[in-house]
Protein backbone atom coordinates (compact mmCIF):
# COMPACT_ATOMS: atom_id res chain seq x y z
CA UNK A 1 0.00 0.00 0.00
CA UNK A 2 3.04 2.34 0.16
CA UNK A 3 3.00 3.84 -3.33
CA UNK A 4 4.53 6.89 -5.01
CA UNK A 5 1.23 8.64 -5.98
CA UNK A 6 -0.84 10.36 -3.30
CA UNK A 7 -3.89 8.31 -2.29
CA UNK A 8 -5.83 8.79 0.93
CA UNK A 9 -6.85 5.19 1.55
CA UNK A 10 -3.61 3.59 0.37
CA UNK A 11 -1.59 6.04 2.46
CA UNK A 12 -3.78 5.43 5.52
CA UNK A 13 -3.32 1.66 5.15
CA UNK A 14 0.45 2.14 4.85
CA UNK A 15 0.50 4.31 8.00
CA UNK A 16 -1.46 1.70 9.99
CA UNK A 17 0.76 -1.15 8.81
CA UNK A 18 3.96 0.81 9.57
CA UNK A 19 2.69 1.60 13.06
CA UNK A 20 1.94 -2.09 13.63
CA UNK A 21 5.45 -3.01 12.45
CA UNK A 22 6.94 -0.53 14.93
CA UNK A 23 4.83 -1.84 17.80
CA UNK A 24 5.85 -5.39 16.96
CA UNK A 25 9.55 -4.76 16.39
CA UNK A 26 10.00 -2.20 19.21
CA UNK A 27 12.90 -0.45 17.42
CA UNK A 28 15.48 1.75 19.07
CA UNK A 29 15.79 3.85 15.89
CA UNK A 30 13.35 4.47 13.05
CA UNK A 31 15.26 5.76 10.02
CA UNK A 32 13.22 6.89 7.01
CA UNK A 33 14.11 7.88 3.46
CA UNK A 34 12.37 9.61 0.54
CA UNK A 35 9.35 11.96 0.61
CA UNK A 36 6.26 9.76 0.90
CA UNK A 37 7.93 6.99 2.91
CA UNK A 38 9.65 9.58 5.10
CA UNK A 39 6.35 11.27 5.93
CA UNK A 40 4.38 8.12 6.69
CA UNK A 41 7.30 6.44 8.46
CA UNK A 42 7.84 9.38 10.80
CA UNK A 43 4.13 9.70 11.50
CA UNK A 44 4.11 6.02 12.39
CA UNK A 45 7.14 6.61 14.62
CA UNK A 46 5.37 9.47 16.39
CA UNK A 47 2.29 7.31 16.92
CA UNK A 48 4.47 4.49 18.25
CA UNK A 49 6.28 6.81 20.68
CA UNK A 50 3.12 8.52 21.94
CA UNK A 51 0.49 5.79 22.05
CA UNK A 52 2.22 2.50 21.30
CA UNK A 53 4.78 0.39 23.07
CA UNK A 54 7.37 3.14 22.59
CA UNK A 55 5.93 5.06 25.54
CA UNK A 56 8.30 3.26 27.89
CA UNK A 57 11.35 3.55 25.59
CA UNK A 58 10.85 5.86 22.63
CA UNK A 59 12.39 5.24 19.24
CA UNK A 60 14.81 7.86 17.91
CA UNK A 61 13.49 9.30 14.63
CA UNK A 62 15.99 9.89 11.81
CA UNK A 63 15.28 11.00 8.25
CA UNK A 64 17.61 11.21 5.23
CA UNK A 65 17.05 13.69 2.41
CA UNK A 66 18.62 12.28 -0.76
CA UNK A 67 17.35 15.41 -2.48
CA UNK A 68 13.92 16.96 -2.25
CA UNK A 69 10.76 17.38 -4.32
CA UNK A 70 10.10 20.94 -3.18
CA UNK A 71 11.37 22.54 -6.41
CA UNK A 72 10.49 21.54 -9.94
CA UNK A 73 8.09 18.69 -9.26
CA UNK A 74 4.81 20.36 -8.29
CA UNK A 75 2.91 23.61 -8.70
CA UNK A 76 3.78 26.57 -6.48
CA UNK A 77 0.88 26.04 -4.07
CA UNK A 78 1.53 22.31 -3.80
CA UNK A 79 5.21 22.94 -3.09
CA UNK A 80 4.25 25.45 -0.39
CA UNK A 81 2.03 22.84 1.28
CA UNK A 82 4.79 20.22 1.19
CA UNK A 83 7.29 22.69 2.65
CA UNK A 84 4.93 23.27 5.62
CA UNK A 85 4.55 19.52 6.10
CA UNK A 86 8.32 19.01 6.05
CA UNK A 87 8.81 21.85 8.55
CA UNK A 88 6.34 20.22 10.94
CA UNK A 89 7.89 16.79 10.52
CA UNK A 90 11.38 18.22 11.09
CA UNK A 91 10.31 19.64 14.44
CA UNK A 92 9.40 16.10 15.53
CA UNK A 93 12.49 14.38 14.09
CA UNK A 94 15.60 13.84 16.22
CA UNK A 95 18.16 13.91 13.42
CA UNK A 96 18.03 15.09 9.81
CA UNK A 97 20.59 13.82 7.30
CA UNK A 98 21.52 15.36 3.95
CA UNK A 99 23.64 13.52 1.42
CA UNK A 100 25.43 16.74 0.45
CA UNK A 101 26.08 20.18 1.98
CA UNK A 102 24.09 21.82 -0.83
CA UNK A 103 20.95 19.86 0.08
CA UNK A 104 21.30 20.77 3.75
CA UNK A 105 21.68 24.47 2.93
CA UNK A 106 18.76 24.45 0.49
CA UNK A 107 16.44 22.87 3.07
CA UNK A 108 17.59 25.14 5.88
CA UNK A 109 16.80 28.10 3.63
CA UNK A 110 13.25 26.75 3.38
CA UNK A 111 13.00 26.66 7.17
CA UNK A 112 13.19 22.88 7.44
CA UNK A 113 14.95 21.85 10.63
CA UNK A 114 17.43 23.66 12.84
CA UNK A 115 21.18 23.72 12.07
CA UNK A 116 21.99 21.54 15.08
CA UNK A 117 19.61 18.82 13.84
CA UNK A 118 21.46 18.33 10.58
CA UNK A 119 24.25 15.94 9.65
CA UNK A 120 25.85 15.55 6.22
CA UNK A 121 26.51 11.89 5.42
CA UNK A 122 27.45 11.25 1.82
CA UNK A 123 26.19 8.28 -0.16
CA UNK A 124 28.12 5.03 -0.08
CA UNK A 125 28.15 2.69 -3.08
CA UNK A 126 29.88 -0.47 -4.25
CA UNK A 127 32.20 1.11 -6.80
CA UNK A 128 34.93 -1.54 -6.96
CA UNK A 129 34.03 -2.95 -10.39
CA UNK A 130 33.70 0.48 -11.97
CA UNK A 131 37.00 1.61 -10.45
CA UNK A 132 38.77 -1.22 -12.29
CA UNK A 133 37.57 -0.11 -15.72
CA UNK A 134 40.38 1.14 -17.97
CA UNK A 135 40.22 4.81 -18.85
CA UNK A 136 38.75 5.54 -22.30
CA UNK A 137 41.20 5.50 -25.18
CA UNK A 138 41.58 8.62 -27.28
CA UNK A 139 39.81 8.24 -30.60
CA UNK A 140 38.17 10.20 -33.37
CA UNK A 141 34.66 9.16 -32.31
CA UNK A 142 33.66 10.47 -28.87
CA UNK A 143 30.66 8.87 -27.17
CA UNK A 144 28.65 10.90 -24.68
CA UNK A 145 26.11 9.09 -22.53
CA UNK A 146 23.14 10.05 -20.41
CA UNK A 147 22.13 7.46 -17.82
CA UNK A 148 18.86 7.71 -15.89
CA UNK A 149 15.08 7.87 -15.86
CA UNK A 150 13.49 9.53 -18.88
CA UNK A 151 11.23 11.87 -16.94
CA UNK A 152 10.69 15.66 -17.09
CA UNK A 153 12.81 16.53 -14.03
CA UNK A 154 15.83 14.90 -15.73
CA UNK A 155 15.32 17.10 -18.83
CA UNK A 156 16.68 14.57 -21.35
CA UNK A 157 15.54 16.74 -24.27
CA UNK A 158 18.37 19.12 -23.36
CA UNK A 159 20.87 16.35 -24.12
CA UNK A 160 19.43 15.84 -27.60
CA UNK A 161 19.44 19.53 -28.48
CA UNK A 162 23.00 19.93 -27.19
CA UNK A 163 24.17 16.91 -29.18
CA UNK A 164 22.55 18.38 -32.32
CA UNK A 165 24.35 21.69 -31.84
CA UNK A 166 27.65 19.97 -31.00
CA UNK A 167 27.45 17.80 -34.14
CA UNK A 168 27.01 20.96 -36.20
CA UNK A 169 30.03 22.59 -34.51
CA UNK A 170 32.46 19.69 -34.56
CA UNK A 171 34.29 18.26 -37.56
CA UNK A 172 35.02 14.85 -36.07
CA UNK A 173 32.31 12.26 -35.26
CA UNK A 174 30.39 12.61 -32.01
CA UNK A 175 27.85 10.09 -30.71
CA UNK A 176 25.15 10.11 -28.04
CA UNK A 177 23.86 7.17 -25.98
CA UNK A 178 20.76 7.31 -23.76
CA UNK A 179 20.69 4.53 -21.14
CA UNK A 180 17.41 4.16 -19.26
CA UNK A 181 13.69 4.30 -19.86
CA UNK A 182 10.60 6.17 -18.77
CA UNK A 183 7.45 7.94 -19.93
CA UNK A 184 9.39 10.35 -22.20
CA UNK A 185 11.02 7.59 -24.26
CA UNK A 186 8.61 7.70 -27.22
CA UNK A 187 8.68 11.50 -27.33
CA UNK A 188 12.49 11.50 -27.27
CA UNK A 189 12.68 8.94 -30.07
CA UNK A 190 10.38 11.18 -32.14
CA UNK A 191 12.63 14.13 -31.31
CA UNK A 192 15.70 12.22 -32.51
CA UNK A 193 14.01 11.72 -35.88
CA UNK A 194 12.89 15.35 -36.03
CA UNK A 195 16.42 16.57 -35.34
CA UNK A 196 17.94 14.17 -37.87
CA UNK A 197 20.00 12.36 -35.22
CA UNK A 198 19.05 8.77 -36.10
CA UNK A 199 22.67 7.91 -36.96
CA UNK A 200 24.05 9.85 -34.00
CA UNK A 201 21.93 8.93 -30.93
CA UNK A 202 20.83 5.48 -29.82
CA UNK A 203 18.63 4.25 -26.96
CA UNK A 204 19.62 1.16 -24.99
CA UNK A 205 16.80 0.96 -22.41
CA UNK A 206 17.63 -0.17 -18.89
CA UNK A 207 20.91 -2.05 -18.52
CA UNK A 208 22.07 -4.23 -15.62
CA UNK A 209 25.81 -4.40 -16.36
CA UNK A 210 27.25 -1.03 -15.37
CA UNK A 211 30.76 -1.99 -16.47
CA UNK A 212 29.48 -2.46 -20.00
CA UNK A 213 27.44 0.76 -19.89
CA UNK A 214 30.33 2.97 -18.85
CA UNK A 215 32.92 0.93 -20.72
CA UNK A 216 31.26 2.03 -23.96
CA UNK A 217 31.27 5.74 -23.05
CA UNK A 218 34.00 8.37 -23.25
CA UNK A 219 32.10 10.91 -21.13
CA UNK A 220 28.80 11.20 -19.28
CA UNK A 221 26.17 13.94 -19.09
CA UNK A 222 23.60 14.96 -16.52
CA UNK A 223 20.93 17.45 -17.62
CA UNK A 224 18.54 17.59 -14.64
CA UNK A 225 16.55 20.56 -13.37
CA UNK A 226 16.91 19.30 -9.79
CA UNK A 227 19.11 16.69 -8.11
CA UNK A 228 20.27 15.53 -4.73
CA UNK A 229 23.54 13.64 -5.11
CA UNK A 230 23.06 11.81 -8.42
CA UNK A 231 24.14 8.18 -8.27
CA UNK A 232 24.61 7.98 -12.05
CA UNK A 233 27.15 10.80 -11.85
CA UNK A 234 29.06 9.06 -9.04
CA UNK A 235 29.12 5.83 -11.08
CA UNK A 236 30.43 7.63 -14.16
CA UNK A 237 33.13 9.31 -12.08
CA UNK A 238 34.15 5.99 -10.51
CA UNK A 239 34.47 4.61 -14.03
CA UNK A 240 36.97 7.37 -14.80
CA UNK A 241 34.71 9.12 -17.30
CA UNK A 242 34.77 12.87 -17.67
CA UNK A 243 31.37 14.33 -16.77
CA UNK A 244 29.46 17.44 -17.78
CA UNK A 245 26.44 18.34 -15.68
CA UNK A 246 23.94 21.06 -14.92
CA UNK A 247 24.82 23.02 -11.79
CA UNK A 248 21.90 21.88 -9.59
CA UNK A 249 21.49 20.39 -6.10
CA UNK A 250 24.52 18.50 -4.88
CA UNK A 251 26.23 18.32 -8.30
CA UNK A 252 28.68 21.13 -7.53
CA UNK A 253 29.71 19.39 -4.30
CA UNK A 254 30.69 16.40 -6.42
CA UNK A 255 32.62 18.28 -9.09
CA UNK A 256 34.10 21.34 -7.42
CA UNK A 257 36.48 21.97 -4.52
CA UNK A 258 35.65 25.50 -3.40
CA UNK A 259 32.17 26.06 -4.77
CA UNK A 260 31.53 29.18 -2.68
CA UNK A 261 34.46 31.01 -4.29
CA UNK A 262 33.91 29.73 -7.83
CA UNK A 263 32.97 32.24 -10.52
CA UNK A 264 29.42 32.14 -11.91
CA UNK A 265 28.71 30.17 -15.06
CA UNK A 266 27.74 32.38 -17.97
CA UNK A 267 24.71 31.68 -20.15
CA UNK A 268 25.86 29.86 -23.25
CA UNK A 269 29.13 28.96 -21.58
CA UNK A 270 30.55 26.41 -19.16
CA UNK A 271 33.08 26.13 -16.37
CA UNK A 272 35.72 23.43 -16.02
CA UNK A 273 35.75 22.50 -12.34
CA UNK A 274 38.20 20.26 -10.49
CA UNK A 275 36.44 17.00 -11.43
CA UNK A 276 34.03 17.83 -14.25
CA UNK A 277 32.34 20.51 -16.31
CA UNK A 278 29.39 22.58 -15.08
CA UNK A 279 26.72 24.34 -17.16
CA UNK A 280 23.60 26.29 -16.29
CA UNK A 281 20.40 24.21 -16.05
CA UNK A 282 18.37 24.27 -19.26
CA UNK A 283 21.19 25.86 -21.29
CA UNK A 284 21.49 23.90 -24.54
CA UNK A 285 24.08 26.28 -25.98
CA UNK A 286 26.27 25.99 -22.89
CA UNK A 287 25.97 22.21 -22.78
CA UNK A 288 26.76 22.02 -26.49
CA UNK A 289 29.87 24.15 -25.98
CA UNK A 290 30.98 21.87 -23.14
CA UNK A 291 30.46 18.73 -25.23
CA UNK A 292 32.41 20.27 -28.10
CA UNK A 293 35.28 21.26 -25.81
CA UNK A 294 35.49 17.79 -24.26
CA UNK A 295 35.18 16.04 -27.60
CA UNK A 296 38.12 18.01 -28.99
CA UNK A 297 40.40 17.64 -25.97
CA UNK A 298 41.27 14.04 -24.99
CA UNK A 299 43.83 15.26 -22.43
CA UNK A 300 41.13 17.23 -20.61
CA UNK A 301 38.79 14.22 -20.63
CA UNK A 302 41.51 12.05 -19.16
CA UNK A 303 42.53 14.59 -16.52
CA UNK A 304 38.95 15.07 -15.34
CA UNK A 305 38.28 11.33 -15.38
CA UNK A 306 41.33 10.56 -13.23
CA UNK A 307 40.46 13.29 -10.72
CA UNK A 308 36.81 12.24 -10.60
CA UNK A 309 37.67 8.59 -9.95
CA UNK A 310 40.10 9.39 -7.13
CA UNK A 311 37.55 11.66 -5.44
CA UNK A 312 34.53 9.37 -5.41
CA UNK A 313 36.47 6.23 -4.52
CA UNK A 314 37.75 7.94 -1.38
CA UNK A 315 34.51 9.71 -0.41
CA UNK A 316 31.63 7.51 -1.62
CA UNK A 317 32.70 3.94 -0.84
CA UNK A 318 30.13 1.78 0.94
CA UNK A 319 32.56 0.99 3.77
CA UNK A 320 32.75 4.69 4.65
CA UNK A 321 28.94 4.95 4.71
CA UNK A 322 28.66 1.93 7.00
CA UNK A 323 31.18 3.43 9.44
CA UNK A 324 29.46 6.84 9.37
CA UNK A 325 26.03 5.36 10.06
CA UNK A 326 27.30 3.14 12.86
CA UNK A 327 28.90 6.16 14.51
CA UNK A 328 25.71 8.24 14.14
CA UNK A 329 23.42 5.52 15.51
CA UNK A 330 25.74 5.00 18.46
CA UNK A 331 25.81 8.70 19.29
CA UNK A 332 22.03 9.01 19.03
CA UNK A 333 21.49 6.03 21.29
CA UNK A 334 24.00 7.34 23.82
CA UNK A 335 22.28 10.73 23.82
CA UNK A 336 18.85 9.13 24.28
CA UNK A 337 20.03 6.97 27.18
CA UNK A 338 21.66 9.97 28.86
Amino acid sequence: SLRRPLGVWADLRAFVRLTRVACSARPDIIHTHMAKAGCLGRLAGLAYNRWGSGRGRRAVLVHTFHGHVLDGYFSAWQSAVFVRIERWLARHTDCLIAVSPAIREALLEKGIGRPEQWRVIRLGLDLADLARLPLPESGTSVRFGMVGRLVPIKNPGLFLEAVRQAVERRNGPLRGVIVGDGPLRNHLEDEVRRLGLEEIVRFTGWQQDLRTVYGELDAACLTSWNEGTPVALIEAMAAGRAVVATDVGGVRDLLDDDSAQSPPITKGGFRVAARGVLVQPGDAKGLSAALTALAGNPDLRRRLGVAARASVISQYAQERLTADMAELYGSLQHKEEA
